[in-house]
């Protein structure tokens, strides 16, 4: 009996063994990847293992298996490695995996929880700024209520402000006419030179503000989601009773929405390279 429980045991400490040994040959495959990725585009066996401080022998035995994966490939000529196409491949799915409404979605719910307001994600669309995602919230009694695939009020919601604030003037007179600036409150701009002007302060701040234009007791502050080269991807926006969008707390609501819109950005992968660590 005992002859067999350590026989057992034994067996047990190879398989533990083998996958420790797996796991570290993952990690040392991966590393030549990323290796490859920063300092390419073709690199023979020496310099990789020089600048991993691997053995020239493990990097040989790493690179035939990723090459049997089309991970890399190799020159037979001069025996240079390079990113194989399957990376490309993989990296294309990613990417479009990652679209705009997917990824906004936990940040969405992360904003509505934190601020327990309701919260939007408005992009141009045909013809006006469409509401592509949205929460409520219960404690927000909001009588106007932009639902999914709808248009927001371009001129006077603050989501809508902030998608139009980095369109193109073609773009926004486009939609302000086909739009029109209907008047919902006094506060409502109604002239095409007051809107701009507004956009214009849109721009200069990095957010957009809607006091009581679109109803009366409702506030609104968005920021736009923006690509590394300042590309208009959309805009979130937060909107709630009036008296809780005043001093200390609107100024944690425009961190807030300002925070979550460059989190959104970065995780769409707009501001990083796959290959940067």
């Amino acid at each position: 009996m005992a002859s067999t429980s350590a026989g057992r045991k034994m067996r047990g400490n190879e398989k533990v063994s083998v996958r420790a040994g797996s796991s570290k040959s993952l990690q040392k495959a991966m590393h030549i990847l990323f290796y490859m990725g920063q300092h390419g585009p073709e690199m023979r066996i020496p310099e990789i293992a020089s600048g991993l401080h691997l053995n020239k022998t493990t990097v040989y035995r790493l690179l035939s298996a990723l090459e049997r994966l089309d991970l890399v490939q190799r020159d037979p000529e001069d025996e240079r490695y390079r990113l194989g196409l399957k990376l490309h491949e993989l990296g294309t799915k990613a990417v479009r995996a990652r679209t705009l409404q997917s990824e906004a979605r936990r940040y969405l719910r992360e904003m509505a929880h934190v601020c327990n307001e309701a919260v939007s994600l408005a992009v141009p669309g045909a013809g006006g700024v469409l509401c592509l995602e949205r929460f409520d919230s219960p404690r927000t009694m909001i009588t106007v209520r932009t639902p999914i695939g709808a248009h927001f009020p371009a001129h006077c919601s603050a989501a809508g402000k902030a998608v139009l604030a980095y369109l193109s003037e073609e773009a926004v007179d486009a939609i302000l006419l086909n739009n029109r600036l209907t008047r919902y409150t006094d506060h409502t701009h109604t002239r095409m030179a007051d809107v701009k002007n507004d956009l214009r302060r849109v721009r200069e701040r990095g957010y957009a503000l809607d006091e009581q234009e679109l109803e009366y007791g409702l506030n609104g502050v968005a920021a736009p989601v923006l690509s590394q080269d300042a590309r208009l991807l959309g805009a979130v926006g937060i909107a709630g009773p009036t008296q809780r969008f005043q001093g200390k707390d609107l100024a944690e609501k425009i961190d807030l929405v300002k925070m979550t819109a460059q989190k959104i950005a970065s995780n769409l992968g707009e501001r990083s390279s796959w290959f940067e660590k």
